[in-house]
Parts: structure tokens; C-alpha cells; sequence
């Protein structure tokens, strides 16, 4: 009765550890692409929201860009597009002091997938090719209601060499309309003697379904 004690709750903690976080799959996509999806013309005019976090210590900023946009084509009916950017600005910082971005957490659900060129379902795109140059998600996670963006290796700003850096755009589809939630930006802050780094889980608003 022991041994059938622990196996089953051997197996509960490995099944609870496994819905914990679902990988999802990241596509690359091209501009425009991958808003012909959305509008037959292959043009989306999303409402945009941008939201900041200014270290205290540390003249830079980082910036959250938010987006949505209806789907107006056969295929999109229904569904909204939701696209995202960070971006590190350096406010006239000097020294080397480093700013590093590795997660974005966003109160998303779970995004409805989507086709793209060869792939038949996707839950993540990534503009990598015709759109704004960046550095582009590692991966994506889903735990619970929420969707975790990685980046490996981190989005860095150094002080000293760089003005601003940002990721590419990244998004998802949603049949939940637009709202106004919060969003965490996760990373870490490298001081001008580079002796102490600080992590910081900072709040930011964000477009989500």
C-alpha cells in the first residue's frame, strides 16, 4: 500500500511538472507576409501602446511596444493579431553599465494557432526578414494564462558602446479582443564597475486578448 502510495504520487508531481510549461512553436515569418494573413491587401493598421521602465541608477530605458490589430480576411475572421517589441535606449549613459533583457511574461491565454507557408500550425511568429531588424525570441512557453518569451542570449545594452538595441517584432493570435494588462519584463542591471548585477521583474502595460 506504501509503495503504491509513493508511485502515485511520484506520478502526480511528474504529470504536475509537465503541464507546468508547454513549449509552443516559434515561426519565422517574413514582412509583409505575414499580415497577408489578416487583410487581403497584406497592410494592418494596429493600435499601438508603449509603456516604460527607467532604472533609477542607470540613465537608460527600456521600452515595451504593444500591438493589435483585427483580422480582416477569410482566414482571420474573428481573430485579433498581437505583436510586440522591447527596445533599450541609452538616455546619455556613460561608463560601462549594462542593461540586460532575458523574458517577457505576458497575461496572454493560450494563442490560437496559425498556418504559415509550410507550416501548418504555429502559435508564435517572429518578423525576422522585411520588418524592423532585431534580435529574435529564443522560444516561447505557455504556463497557465500565461505566455513566457525568452531570449537566449539576452537583449543587451552597454552603455558605452550602444545607443539603443531591440528585439525583432514577435506576436500572436488571439479570438479575445484587446485589453489594456500587465506584462513583466524580467532582466538584470550591470553596474560601471561591473562588480554588482541586479535582477529586476518590472510591470509594464501591454495589449493582450
Amino acid at each position: 500500500m506504501k509503495m503504491t502510495k509513493i508511485l502515485i504520487s511520484f506520478a502526480s508531481g511528474f504529470l504536475a511538472a509537465g503541464a507546468f510549461a508547454q513549449s509552443l512553436q516559434l515561426q519565422s515569418v517574413n514582412y509583409p507576409g505575414i499580415y497577408c494573413r489578416f487583410d487581403p491587401s497584406c497592410n494592418v493598421s494596429p493600435a499601438e501602446q508603449l509603456d516604460t521602465y527607467a532604472p533609477t541608477n542607470m540613465a537608460v530605458t527600456c521600452v515595451l511596444e504593444s500591438r493589435s490589430f483585427p483580422g480582416n480576411s477569410m482566414d482571420s475572421q474573428g481573430q485579433y493579431g498581437y505583436e510586440y517589441r522591447l527596445t533599450l535606449n541609452n538616455n546619455g549613459a556613460t561608463g560601462t553599465n549594462v542593461m540586460t533583457v532575458n523574458s517577457l511574461t505576458l497575461k496572454f491565454g493560450e494563442p490560437a494557432p496559425f498556418a504559415f507557408g509550410m507550416h501548418a500550425s504555429n502559435d508564435v511568429w517572429a518578423v525576422t526578414t522585411g520588418g524592423p531588424a532585431g534580435l529574435t525570441p529564443s522560444s516561447a512557453d505557455l504556463s497557465g494564462k500565461e505566455v513566457i518569451v525568452h531570449f537566449n542570449p539576452p537583449l543587451t545594452l552597454e552603455t558605452e558602446t550602444d545607443q539603443t538595441t531591440n528585439t525583432c517584432y514577435f506576436g500572436m493570435v488571439s479570438y479575445g479582443a484587446p485589453q489594456m494588462t500587465q506584462a513583466t519584463v524580467s532582466g538584470a542591471l550591470q553596474d560601471a564597475d561591473q562588480t554588482n548585477t541586479t535582477s529586476f521583474d518590472i510591470p509594464l502595460n501591454a495589449q493582450t486578448p
